[in-house]
């Protein structure tokens, strides 16, 4: 049957798509769909950490000069249901043939299907640089499902992207977390799928790191609190840091140097760790004077995790390389630098800097 503006409802019933836990068989998550709101998309996890359903979703179907809104019609918390046709949206490209009829879950940054290389069509995901905290969930509005059906009527959908979990126990309140790899990996932009629901190759607005956004902050307890990060299908082969960020200003990093990898549709955990004891840092101070620094080199016999305060309110991750330009007018800074399991400092430049405090590396 095909899908034409004269119906009124189709039984589109959507087979779900496991999601695994990578060091566990017995829970389970399956494949979301996301729902347009003013303040931006739902996405919900029941107890049996199952995705389901949310009043009003919308999909966006493809085929041969075709491209449609259609609504989901069930309630809130089911797992499957019908869609009922809303309206027609300017088609796709008409220079595309369409194997299968194809549905991406909508949100703004949706991108229509393509030419892109030898892939056709060649769908363009884009996973945003922040991401938005839900409990017990992944983050808002980054969850992308690629859907196919035979005849238009019954789609299969498929997550896109793999998930990080992060359990971590403490007495504050987490702002945010940043995930970053170690080796220079691609994390978040815009992204190439091929019709079968695999990731290809970056396209543009890329960037290094991906940032969960807390709001006003999660308060953690001695229980492990969840959080959930999308993050793309690739390894890292040098490890990862998350740096979680207080509501008091403070950090923790935790940091892993051995290969992990993200595949498609499964969680990969990393153990709970517990942020209430106080970090022993090395640290080195400068004191600086002029209108740009070089940035520092600090090194030891593990992966490096840490920071660079430059004196002006704003932190980088210590693996910032070049130049520092200051934009605040001040003539002097005080830039800090901390590290953990650091062994030896080295900087190319010593031009501008009137004293470098060694006491507490």
């Amino acid at each position: 049957m095909i899908l034409a503006a004269t119906m009124c409802v189709a039984c589109m019933e959507a087979h779900i798509d496991e999601v695994t836990n990578a060091k566990s068989s017995v829970k389970h998550i399956y494949a979301t769909i996301v729902a347009p709101e003013e303040d931006g998309t739902r996405v919900e996890l029941n107890d049996k950490l199952q995705t389901t359903w949310t009043e009003d979703d919308e999909i966006v179907v493809f085929n041969n000069g075709l491209a449609q809104f259609w609504q989901f019609d069930g309630n809130t918390g089911d797992r499957s249901g019908s869609f009922a046709y809303e309206s027609d949206i300017n088609p796709a490209d008409e220079n595309i043939n369409f194997d299968r009829y194809y549905a991406l879950v909508y949100h703004e940054n949706m991108y229509y299907p393509s030419y892109y290389g030898d892939f056709s069509p060649a769908f363009f995901i884009h996973m945003p640089h922040v991401q938005n905290y839900k409990q017990n969930s992944y983050g808002l509005n980054t969850n992308v499902m690629l859907g196919t059906s035979d005849d238009g009527t019954n789609y299969e959908f498929k997550n896109l992207f793999g998930y990080l979990r992060l359990g971590i126990t403490g007495d504050k309140s987490v702002k945010e977390i940043n995930i970053k790899g170690h080796n220079g990996e691609y994390l978040t932009g815009y992204i190439v799928a091929n019709k079968d629901a695999q990731l290809t190759q970056w396209y543009s607005e890329i960037t290094y790191d991906v940032i969960l956004d807390c709001g006003d902050g999660v308060q953690l307890t001695d229980e492990p609190t969840y959080f959930y990060i999308v993050m793309p299908t690739s390894t890292f082969n040098l490890g990862l840091t998350a740096t979680i960020t207080f509501t008091d200003g403070t950090v923790f990093p935790k940091s892993t140097s051995k290969s992990i990898s993200f595949y498609r549709n499964t969680i990969q955990p990393m153990a709970t760790f517990d942020t209430s004891s106080d970090i022993e840092w090395q640290t080195v101070t400068l004191t600086h004077t002029g209108d740009s620094i070089m940035a520092p080199y600090i090194g030891g016999s593990t992966s490096i995790s840490g920071f660079i305060y430059w004196g002006d309110g704003y932190m980088s991750d210590i693996t910032y390389e070049g130049s520092y330009v200051y934009d605040d007018g001040a003539d002097t800074h005080t830039v800090t630098i901390k590290a953990l399991d650091a062994t030896w400092f080295t900087i190319d430049s010593c031009e501008g800097i009137s004293e470098i405090d060694f006491s507490q590396f």
